[in-house]
């Protein structure tokens, strides 16, 4: 059962669900999971106060798909690299225009001095202005991120960034008419047509080994088709 909220731009960018994997309930907060029933999907999650449980990341291993809780597209590491690059790529060039300017037209060196002190104080607060809002605005989801790649085995998941994986996907040297192709691009799953707005979905290449400290639920095993708390 699904249902959209539009009070804020977020409401609408997020999908509030509930679903059934095996006969375990399973709750989460993905943007447009347009997963159908009967699809085969692989479920990150952890217990509920409640029954059932609070999925934090769905991924379909027959066209590689991953849904992942909103803003967490890249571990902390991967996020706060990202936000540098970001206010970097803004500031540097203005204070460099900056330092031009000064020793252009000052004339003194105790000028040169102040202007430059000035100048570098500002930018240098600038900067950490637009690091800390791109840090927030890019990796709200970046904790979350971390335990959602250390749960899918990712080695160092902290620096996953999962924006770059689907540019690796699609982009490193490989067709997707290519029989070696990471997944079978002829399948129903993936020729279905995405609806509009997503965000937060993206492609894997590999799947790494799960930890074997991670509890693994198979819900097609008759053992576990009850929800026993694990």
């Amino acid at each position: 059962s699904n249902h959209y909220e539009d009070e804020s731009d977020f409401l609408n960018s997020v999908q509030y669900f509930t679903c059934k994997i095996g006969n375990l309930e399973v709750r989460g907060i993905f943007c447009r999971a347009f997963f159908r029933n009967g699809d085969q999907v692989e479920a990150v999650v952890e217990p509920c106060d409640e029954d059932g449980y609070l999925a934090y990341a769905l991924r379909r291993p027959i066209d590689h798909r991953l849904w992942l809780y909103p803003w967490a597209m890249k571990g902390s590491k991967a996020n706060s690299r990202a936000a540098l690059k970001s206010a970097g790529i803004f500031i540097l060039p203005v204070y460099l225009c900056i330092l031009v300017t000064i020793t252009i037209l000052a004339k003194q060196l105790s000028a040169f001095i102040a202007a430059f002190t000035v100048s570098t104080a500002l930018c240098t607060f600038c900067f950490l202005i637009s690091f800390f809002w791109n840090k927030k605005l890019l990796g709200g989801g970046s904790k979350e991120a971390d335990k959602i790649f250390a749960t899918l085995g990712y080695p160092d998941p902290e620096t996953v960034d999962m924006e770059k994986e689907i540019l690796e996907v699609f982009i490193n040297n490989k067709s997707t008419s290519d029989p070696d192709f990471y997944f079978d691009t002829t399948t129903e799953e993936f020729l279905r047509e995405d609806p509009d707005g997503v965000k937060w979905v993206t492609f894997y290449r590999e799947a790494p080994p799960i930890p074997d400290y991670i509890t693994v639920i198979d819900t097609e095993l008759d053992d576990n088709l009850e929800d026993n708390r694990i």
